[in-house]
């Protein structure tokens, strides 16, 4: 098994923000970028999107409107980190039985052309698991991706 949670490849970390624009700007001075995404927006979640690749393994993707509202309220910018795998329902039931805590059933992530994502809550916050086997669900191309804030009722948080 690989140093990442339940062996997966990590794929990337989600950062809040209020302002993809500026924080756009930091990330480009920051770091070398070899792939940028674009800011996309997702309507049915009311959030703006941008995926960056500096290189290295994992990438950086900008989160911001009013689902990561509750998040920065309280100055948190960390919003998930994110692992790819090549069956996201068996991933699921193995976190689950580590007692992660799923916010909702995988759906298709425009953004990752329609491969299926999954959150689930866990002792060290929002887990994503991205889909990587089959073929895309949805044509390519710049488009919003699901991403959600979970509501997790205060007897199951941690």
């Amino acid at each position: 098994m690989s140093g990442c949670m339940l062996g997966l490849a990590f794929h990337h970390i989600g950062v809040a923000c209020s302002d993809i624009s500026a924080a756009t700007e930091y990330v480009k001075a920051a770091y070398d970028i070899v792939s940028d995404s674009g800011t996309v927006h997702d309507p049915e979640q009311n959030a703006d999107l941008r995926l960056f690749n500096e290189g290295s393994p994992g990438a950086i993707e900008l989160v911001s409107g009013p689902i990561v509202a509750s998040l920065l309220s309280r100055r948190t910018s960390y919003y998930h980190i994110c692992y790819t795998t090549p069956d996201i329902r068996d991933t699921l039931q193995r976190a689950r039985a580590l007692g992660a805590i799923p916010v909702g059933p995988p759906k298709p992530a425009v953004l990752f052309q329609g491969r299926l994502v999954a959150f689930v809550y866990t002792p060290l916050g929002l887990v994503e698991f991205l889909e990587t086997g089959g073929e895309p669900r949805i044509a390519p191309g710049p488009a919003p991706r699901h991403a959600i804030e979970p509501e997790i009722p205060e007897e199951n948080a941690y």
